[in-house]
């Protein structure tokens, strides 16, 4: 099974997986911890949390412990072996706060170095690929951490919502330098859809909340960029559209967990749809040794 075909397989196996896991009770004062889809994962809970939830970088901690004063304090990494993660766990602790480590491996270093875990549990293919069901995985941990929330029982039918969007979609996307825009609780997706775009085609890609974009980063747009626009914005995709630009528009119907998880496996989706058209075996962030052991060596080293 090669890189792409893990992804495909993974993304389906959310279906199942998601329907399965336990999913923690509400703490109402949450400061969530994590680096690339960790850190989205806190984001959206952040987002969709009517409380007090924040989400953060482990480097935020560790220059400004007086962050975790008064919270619990989630560090969120699947392998639990982020170097930044674990020193932030430390330095959280030495504040006082309560830690707890949300991971695929309770016996890793940030689960040792926490005073709590809570592991994640769902169908890998073994292979490495982009991360997909333990992204889903670990929003649904934090969601429902910051927030009251109930798996939707359509769950298939979201999924084939998202299938009909990405198949859509894959048509209309011609370029590969990306702006992925998203107000509100859609915003962490056009996050998400970055990364994605970086590790699975190593396309620059960049999010912004629609709103935001307007303000300065248009002003940076060539025509050979693709824009992504997620939501309400068909005012902004058409006029974008009119002055020669590449826009496409996606919405979303739903509201919660419902809306957040129809637009990530969207996102999933589109980038699986676009490796199998372009005829890819891999990923590009697996393909590129060099950078690779770049990333490895800051992140884990």
């Amino acid at each position: 099974m090669n890189a792409i075909e893990a992804m495909q397989a993974e993304i389906e196996y959310q279906i199942q997986s998601l329907q399965e896991q336990a999913l923690p009770p509400l703490d109402r004062n949450c400061l969530f911890v994590g680096s690339g889809d960790s850190y989205v994962a806190g984001l959206v809970a952040q987002h969709v949390s009517s409380r007090r939830a924040i989400c953060c970088y482990p480097t935020d901690i560790i220059q400004n412990p007086s962050i975790a004063n008064g919270r619990n304090v989630y560090i969120v990494s699947i392998s639990g072996s982020t170097r930044a993660n674990i020193l932030a766990a430390r330095v959280a602790r030495r504040k006082g706060a309560r830690t707890t480590a949300i991971t695929a491996r309770p016996a890793s270093k940030l689960g040792r170095s926490c005073d709590e875990t809570i592991e994640l549990k769902y169908k890998s293919a073994g292979v490495t690929t982009a991360g997909t069901v333990s992204f889903t995985s670990s929003l649904l941990a934090c969601t429902s951490l910051a927030a009251k929330i109930r798996l939707p029982a359509g769950l298939v039918s979201i999924y084939r919502q998202a299938e009909s969007k990405a198949k859509y979609v894959v048509d209309k996307i011609h370029n590969n330098k990306y702006f992925l825009l998203g107000d509100g609780n859609l915003y962490p997706v056009a996050v998400y859809g970055a990364l994605k775009f970086n590790e699975v085609f190593g396309a620059r890609a960049v999010p912004y909340p629609a709103e935001e974009f307007c303000h300065s980063p248009l002003f940076s747009l060539k025509k050979d960029d693709q824009i992504l626009l997620m939501g309400r914005g068909e005012r902004l995709d058409q006029r974008l559209n009119r002055e020669g630009f590449s826009s496409v528009h996606v919405d979303f119907k739903g509201e919660g967990i419902g809306l957040m998880l129809q637009s990530v496996f969207f996102i999933q989706l589109l980038m699986l749809n676009l490796a199998q058209r372009r005829g890819l075996t891999s990923c590009y962030f697996l393909n590129n040794s060099k950078l690779l052991k770049t990333s490895s060596d800051f992140i884990y080293g």
